[in-house]
């Protein structure tokens, strides 16, 4: 510990000149006022153009154009209307879409490009019936499944399933048609 006679201790502090702060702050200063001066500039620049916002006109709507076209009449020869088909206890009269006198009609259907039954025997095997109306095709399968929503039928590697809304036709993996039923009766 020092003593009264001693000298205090100085701490070494590097001496820094007036000038050198002096410079500093004045560099501040000066780099602010060159900032300052540069967006001022920028901001009040009306020769460049590219930082000017423009105004584009709308473009009409072309969609609502396609989607307004008139229907041109098709070249084509009109499709036959489907047979009036009359609906019976045993599926349709005078069709393939029925059942024989040994089975029940458990379920009767048509949509606007097919017609179908679903029968039961006494044994309570189930065959499916059905008709394409445009061409008169047929098919007869006996492999069908009762499901929570109808009844699925597997012919070669294709399903039928048919509720009272629709009838699903899928061949492998690939969906090839889905009607809606016009007509049921469930039996």
């Amino acid at each position: 510990m020092p003593t009264a006679t001693e000298p205090a201790p100085t701490h070494d502090v590097p001496a820094r000149g007036l000038l050198s702060t002096k410079a500093s702050a004045v560099s501040i200063v000066l780099a602010s006022i060159g900032t300052l001066v540069i967006v001022f500039g920028m901001l009040n620049s009306s020769g460049d153009d590219s930082a000017q916002m423009q105004s584009i006109p709308a473009q009409p709507n072309t969609v609502s154009q396609w989607v307004a076209a008139p229907v041109k009449p098709s070249t084509a020869a009109p499709q036959p209307k489907p047979p009036v088909l009359t609906m019976d206890d045993h599926g349709f009269v005078d069709t393939t879409a029925r059942c024989d006198q040994r089975q029940q009609a458990v379920a009767i259907a048509r949509t606007t490009r097919s017609a179908m039954v679903v029968c039961r025997d006494a044994d309570g095997n189930y065959e499916y019936a059905g008709i394409r109306l445009h061409d008169g095709a047929s098919l007869r399968v006996d492999d069908v499944r009762v499901i929570p929503t109808g009844f699925e039928v597997h012919n070669e590697g294709t399903t039928y399933r048919l509720s009272q809304t629709e009838l699903v036709v899928i061949t492998g993996e690939n969906l090839m048609s889905r009607d809606a039923i016009v007509e049921y009766r469930a039996g």
